[in-house]
């Protein structure tokens, strides 16, 4: 496995976590866009072929199993395509009669009722490096590519997230905390006997949960995460590597990156906090869209359907004690705001 990034210091535990089932390379990205993440295996692919995924694309297993036995059956090149009714935020591809690609369009300028998105997944062979190189981008290529030999089509009607905006995180915790079927404990985390745990949870090695806080799962919480006294953790919520959560807090599907705060006595509800970021005492999001121009997470209550968004504060920012956020909103990173 080849991972590519510009950031190798983030995968780095990864090999150690995994080596036992796969042997995993960490490469740096030196040239732009996708394209260049790509170009930069060219040297080390040494099979006919190859599987290539999109580090922000996020699907069940099964996703990726029917990718793989498409090609056992056929032995050509694959593309997982999804049926989304807009595709103008993807590249598109228009498919055959016998399930074969027969037109990619990078990002079409307006809806086309007969394409399907592109999933993110492919299985391609070494020839796609030496058209890539020629292409200008990853859509220019594939679409030269997909006219010269037949690429099989692997539709996807399942679950699929395509993280491009901040609250496709929380859509995408939503769908992997939702196939949690037990709860899984650390013993070497610190669990309070008064603290009350209604699962299904993951609580990793090292994490503190204190004097009666509830967990309500599925919630996952990561290694070194501290829960405060009396703080509640709902349903849908990622807590990862020490994240604080200071006394009387609530949290709700949310997700809070390595080592942000969230101060006493606040509610934060279907948020996302960067790292580092740090939520002051008091703090309030507030969750009920009055109008709709993100896409919202749609919550069922008594038979009603409520549109809910809470606040995306960027890495290492801080919010001010007091602070109401209204639903939607975005503070930027390395910033400090303030309105109470």
């Amino acid at each position: 496995v080849y991972i590519v990034t510009d950031k190798p210091n983030y995968f780095e535990d990864l090999s150690i976590k995994y080596g036992k089932i796969a042997r995993i390379d960490i490469i740096r990205q030196e040239l732009p866009e996708i394209k260049g993440a790509v170009l930069s295996v060219k040297d080390v692919i040494s099979q006919e072929y190859f599987m290539l995924v999109y580090g922000d694309i996020l699907a069940p297993k099964q996703f990726y199993s029917d990718v793989i036995d498409a090609f056992n059956v056929y032995s050509k090149p694959v593309m997982a395509l999804i049926p989304e009714e807009d595709v103008t935020s993807y590249g598109a591809a228009i498919v055959d009669s016998k399930g074969v690609v027969r037109k990619v369009v990078e990002k079409p300028k307006e809806v086309l009722p007969e394409a399907y998105a592109i999933g993110g997944l492919y299985i391609l062979n070494k020839d796609f490096f030496n058209v890539l190189e020629k292409s200008e981008d990853m859509g220019e290529a594939l679409s030269k590519y997909s006219s010269k030999r037949s690429i099989i089509a692997s539709i996807w009607s399942g679950w699929w997230i395509d993280v491009g905006y901040p609250w496709d995180l929380l859509k995408a915790i939503y769908f992997v905390l939702k196939g949690l079927d037990r709860t899984i404990i650390s013993p070497k985390a610190d669990i309070a006997s008064s603290a009350i745990i209604k699962g299904p949870v993951i609580i990793e090695d090292d994490a503190v949960i204190d004097e009666y806080s509830v967990i309500k799962g599925p919630v996952y919480i990561g290694k070194g995460v501290y829960v405060g006294n009396y703080t509640l953790i709902r349903e849908y919520v990622d807590l990862e590597r020490n994240v604080v959560v200071a006394a009387n807090a609530e949290v709700v599907w949310s997700c809070i990156q390595d080592k942000a705060t969230i101060g006493r006595n606040s509610y934060l509800g279907f948020s996302v906090v960067g790292e580092k970021a740090v939520i002051e005492p008091n703090v309030i999001t507030l969750t009920l869209l009055k109008s709709i121009k993100e896409k919202p997470i749609i919550v069922k209550r008594r038979g009603q359907e409520y549109a809910k968004l809470g606040a995306f504060i960027g890495a290492s920012s801080r919010v001010r004690a007091g602070t109401i956020l209204e639903a939607g909103t975005l503070v930027k990173k390395k910033t400090i705001y303030d309105k109470s």
